[in-house]
């Protein structure tokens, strides 16, 4: 060993330990995007907290809605992973599925987020330091769609697991009281909103409400899940309250309005758009556009294509730098119209074109310059088919046609009749169940299997 070298090293092994000595660990570093859960606690914060539920609710939406409408017809498996081809033929209560159980926790995620929203900013307002209560009339908007969101998609769901402390399912039976939760949420931030006059907000707030409302009153057709699925003998369904709140919505309204969640590069990403655009397991479903053909759905008066689903078709789709980015609805004037629609049918105000129903149907189609439904003329669908068609392609990425397709007896094309037959023929009214994520981790779950059934 050269004296050049033994100098060499010692210098090295001195700056070495100097390092060591002023860090204590080489991994002693202080990451500048880390929060402290203590300042949390800083009403400064308020909106950091509420974008933070804002980014999880939309997360976990687009998370489950891709499975959603792969179990629908709205989207069908082309890919490779047979997951996906498990819920496109009708299946949809196996806890392992890898995508179900890989979506579960974003939407746990979403719960817990917005109701901790809520907790802080609520506690900012009693005490007076919440600069903006619109901040929080956001996160019981954010939360109410949460609610929504786990009553529309799950048979069963832990309400109030707080982080590392669990808490029991509801049960399948309770299940409806996920939209009470959103109501109330909804109701609590229009009180904020009517104090504050943001227009904005109040419109969104009474259009969630509704949306909750009319969900609630499906969700009592289609519970339990079996061969009596739709109860009561007809699938429509009209709530007073949710028709109030509609009308309420649409005079608050601009043309097309539509509440979404946007998406990009520099906040969150649009989970359906990696599955779907980018690496191509599913596409579009044939009841709405028929690849082998390239026909796409056609306006049943027209007889062309539908400018509204080509419209929404080719803004899922997308370019190759938006792809994974694509808008998703949660709300809309053409939902609260078409609420207004079925609840004019159920009344039976069906017969001229001066009815409520075809007056709602064609505030909906002079949006895309359509020519107007008349139910006295006997070349035009008859008012049940017409309103199925219109929330078919207006609701399309909503979350609502598997709902559509149980409460009205109609059967996905790629679900599975014969033997062995799928759950969503067999058992209409079938949706997500808890998954293995939770099953393993959820000690109510693992001392009593049956009540995460």
């Amino acid at each position: 060993m050269s004296l050049t070298y033994r100098g060499a090293r010692r210098i090295a092994t001195a700056w070495l330990l100097g390092i060591v000595t002023a860090c204590s660990s080489l991994l002693d570093v202080k990451n500048p995007n880390n929060v402290n859960a203590e300042d949390l606690n800083n009403p400064k914060a308020a909106p950091a907290i509420a974008n933070g539920a804002l980014a999880t609710v939309a997360y976990g939406w687009g998370a489950i809605l891709l499975e959603y409408s792969t179990a629908s017809d709205e989207m069908t498996w082309i890919g490779s992973r047979d997951g996906f081809r498990e819920l496109d033929v009708g299946n949809m209560t196996n806890p392992t599925n890898e995508f179900t159980d890989a979506a579960f926790p974003f939407v746990g995620r979403a719960r817990w987020m917005s109701d901790f929203a809520i907790k802080q900013l609520s506690a900012f307002d009693s005490a007076g330091t919440l600069k903006n209560r619109d901040d929080l009339a956001r996160a019981y908007l954010y939360a109410a769609i949460a609610y929504t969101m786990i009553g529309d998609m799950f048979n069963n769901f832990p309400i109030g697991s707080d982080r590392r402390t669990a808490a029991p399912p509801l049960g399948r039976t309770k299940m409806d009281s996920t939209y009470t939760i959103a109501i109330a949420y909804t109701t609590a931030g229009l009180a904020i909103t009517q104090a504050t006059a943001n227009r904005g907000l109040q419109l969104a707030l009474t259009a969630q409400r509704a949306r909750a409302e009319h969900a609630k009153a499906v969700w009592a057709k289609l519970h339990p899940a079996g061969p009596g699925v739709p109860h009561g003998g007809s699938g429509i369904v009209t709530d007073p309250a949710a028709n109030t709140d509609a009308a309420a919505a649409l005079a608050l309204a601009t043309v097309d309005w539509k509440y979404r969640f946007a998406y990009s590069s520099t906040t969150t990403d649009n989970y359906m758009g990696a599955w779907v655009n980018s690496r191509q397991e599913m596409r579009v479903g044939d009841a709405y556009i028929r690849a082998s053909t390239k026909d796409t759905l056609k306006d049943p008066i027209t007889g062309l294509v539908d400018p509204e689903l080509r419209r929404a078709a080719i803004e899922f789709k997308g370019t190759s730098a938006t792809q994974l980015y694509g808008p998703l609805t949660v709300v809309s004037a053409r939902e609260l119209y078409l609420i207004l629609a079925e609840a004019a049918l159920a009344a039976g105000d069906t017969l001229t074109v001066t009815g409520q129903f075809a007056a709602s149907i064609n505030a909906v189609r002079t949006l895309n310059a359509l020519p107007a439904y008349d139910p006295a003329n006997a070349a035009h669908p008859r008012p049940l088919v017409m309103l199925k068609y219109e929330r078919k392609v207006n609701l399309f990425l909503q979350g609502r046609r598997l709902h559509d397709l149980y409460r009205f007896g109609d059967l996905a094309d790629q679900w599975q009749a014969s033997t062995p037959v799928a759950e969503a023929v067999s058992a209409p009214g079938t949706f997500f169940p808890i998954t293995q994520i939770e099953l393993l981790a959820n000690p109510y779950c693992v001392a009593n299997p049956t009540v995460c059934y």
